[in-house]
């Protein structure tokens, strides 16, 4: 069984997914796994880190082969982040439509097939002025596409008028904002519209429709790549076929050959044609009967339906969750309808991912009809694909950000929802804004946590202050006068400070402070509590408690600060002067009177030690 990763942007366009299409059946047939890493990048690189991070976090040290689909990876960073890291592996890699040294470089006649369609439009048609909707300028393809008409037109003395150009970026909505760009400049009516691609041709079909023009009558019209839709559209769309199966399982079968050591093809090239049909005036064959276009395409809306209904009630659901736990909790009773047979979510955070084997996780596994739970457990090199009694399997995996903040990874197996919906990929996203919503969540509470901290504990000792005193020791009173119980306060203040700060500094002062808390902290009862009342006085305070008890929990706290001092680490000696002062139960006096009983009691001592 062999392991073959692919690495490809925006699977949702049509020829991504039936070059994907080509290498998972070629794999399914040989019994070998195909993971798809799928990579819809933005012009923000923040966002393209987080959604190249499961691939970053990987170990592709599991994989036998790459297969990297470049011209479709639009980001030229994330692009070379990917072949940097398969490079390493030194293991046999195609290259899908951009020519890589050391790859196979598997390639469809791009040129061939424009020059022929350009020809057409200018020498069969006669078009002279023409509105071109290109691809990504860093796309070898769209490149390619553009210079090629360029040269048809000069071959026939006319004349490519670069304000007539705009750069789409392949989607349909390019189309659309195409249309609006040219009708902005005056430039709306053109010969012929030239587009990069079928999806941005069908934007501007109806972009342009809905402000009278028509094609063929008023314009004509092309687009690239042959897709389902515009084959099968009303004026179908004069394009060219390029065989997208054919060129992913061409990719699969060369990787295979290299891996095995036989023979391969190190530079395959995949014929192209061109399709000419209604959309520039010529006649069209439907490639598929009209019957099954509808039926497919109410099985679609049917789906799609579906599947928005649920990311729907989905949403909703999760704009409460307040933690991880919440999240696949919601999540559940959806991963069914996702259609695999496993899915897998696991979130944690970038140092989780960077160290697999001492990261930890949380997320939810489905597989096979039953559901687990995860909680903090350490993630290994379990990611969710195949163990070595499997085979044939597709993988689909995704990371989890919000733009570069990475939370995570999902990954479904042997679904067909990742290929032909969007709404997987708005799920995607669904769970990224609600991993972020849980972190800053997460992070309000901490912040709350530490202003409530500072307003209540004493920053250098940690232990509280007067504020929080007073908030907590009312349910001690409260519960001592429910309990019929007696109370008690002890007043400690420490002997020496002002030497020890002048002779050896404030840090050193500090520190002494800092060890009277220890001893407090560590020989106080549990329900006791420890307050810092001024810079060297400390009080505590409990209940249910006699003179003698408390007179042993002092000898015990000399106990300590002398063990402290026979360590002899330290340059001071740790002493301080106490008093106590016992509360009956039915007290009516505020507790700040009390303590200053008990700190007259301790000011008894320290005039004591004076006159020694």
């Amino acid at each position: 069984m062999r392991n073959i990763a692919v690495f490809l942007g925006e699977l949702q366009l049509d020829t991504q997914r039936k070059v994907l299409e080509g290498i998972a059946e070629a794999a399914k047939a040989d019994g070998n796994n195909t993971v798809v890493y799928c990579l819809t990048l933005s012009k923000d690189e923040e966002f393209n880190i987080g959604e190249s991070a499961a691939m970053q976090y990987d170990d592709f040290s599991i994989y036998d082969g790459f297969i990297i689909y470049s011209e479709s990876i639009y980001s030229e960073k994330i692009r070379n982040i990917v072949i940097d890291k398969i490079r390493m592996q030194n293991k046999p890699c195609a290259s899908i439509d951009c020519p890589i040294e050391g790859m196979i470089n598997v390639s469809s006649d791009n040129e061939s097939a424009m020059r022929a369609l350009s020809d057409h439009l200018i020498n069969e048609h006669k078009i002279k002025t023409v509105n071109f909707i290109g691809g990504p300028e860093d796309s070898i393809d769209a490149v390619t596409r553009k210079r090629v008409f360029i040269e048809e037109m000069e071959k026939a003395g006319l004349k490519f008028d670069e304000e007539r150009y705009y750069v789409g970026d392949y989607y349909a909505r390019s189309g659309r904002a195409a249309v609006k760009y040219f009708e902005k400049k005056g430039l709306l009516k053109a010969d012929a519209y030239v587009c990069a691609n079928d999806q941005m041709a069908l934007g501007a079909f109806y972009a342009l429709g809905d402000r009278g023009i028509k094609v063929p009558e008023d314009t004509l019209m092309s687009g690239y790549d042959n897709i389902f839709e515009a084959a099968n559209h009303y004026p179908r769309i004069t394009s060219v076929s390029r065989s997208e199966k054919k060129i992913g399982e061409t990719a699969y079968k060369n990787v295979i050959k290299c891996i095995e050591g036989k023979k391969y093809n190190p530079n395959p090239v995949i014929d192209s044609s061109p399709v000419f049909a209604e959309s520039c005036g010529c006649d069209a064959v439907r490639p598929v009967n009209h019957r099954i276009v509808v039926n497919q395409y109410s099985r679609n809306k049917l789906r799609e339906a579906r599947y928005a209904e649920m990311i729907s009630e989905l949403t909703i659901e999760l704009t409460t969750a307040q933690s991880i736990e919440d999240i696949c909790e919601y999540l559940k009773p959806c991963i069914p309808e996702l259609g695999g047979d496993a899915f897998s979510l696991l979130l944690g955070d970038s140092d989780t991912f960077a160290d697999p084997v001492n990261g930890v996780a949380s997320g939810i596994d489905y597989k096979n009809g039953k559901y687990k739970f995860i909680n903090n457990e350490h993630i290994g090199k379990r990611h969710p694909r195949f163990t070595q009694d499997e085979g044939g399997n597709l993988y689909v995996m995704y990371s989890i950000h919000f733009r570069d903040r990475f939370y995570g990874l999902a990954a479904i197996r042997n679904s067909t929802m990742p290929l032909f919906s969007e709404f997987y990929r708005v799920l995607m996203m669904t769970l990224s804004s609600t991993l972020e919503q849980v972190y800053n969540v997460i992070k309000m509470r901490k912040m709350i946590k530490t202003l409530d901290e500072m307003w209540v504990f004493d920053p250098m000792t940690h232990v509280y202050n007067r504020a929080g005193f007073f908030k907590f020791s009312e349910e001690i009173v409260a519960e001592a006068r429910k309990e019929k119980e007696d109370m008690f306060f002890i007043f400690l203040d420490l002997d020496g400070l002002k030497k020890v700060n002048d002779a050896l500094g404030h840090e050193m002062g500090d520190r002494m402070i800092c060890d009277m808390a220890d001893v407090l902290r560590k020989t106080r009862n549990k329900d006791e509590l420890l307050m810092r009342y001024g810079g060297d006085e400390f009080v505590v305070f409990g209940k249910g408690s006699t003179t003698i008890a408390v007179e042993e929990d002092i000898t015990r706290i000399r106990r300590a600060m002398s063990e402290i001092n026979e360590k002899g680490d330290r340059k001071y000696k740790l002493d301080a002067s106490i008093g106590y002062h016992m509360v009956p139960y039915d007290n009516e006096k505020p507790l700040s009177a009390l303590i200053e009983l008990a700190d007259q009691e301790m000011y008894k001592e320290k005039r004591a030690k004076h006159k020694r």
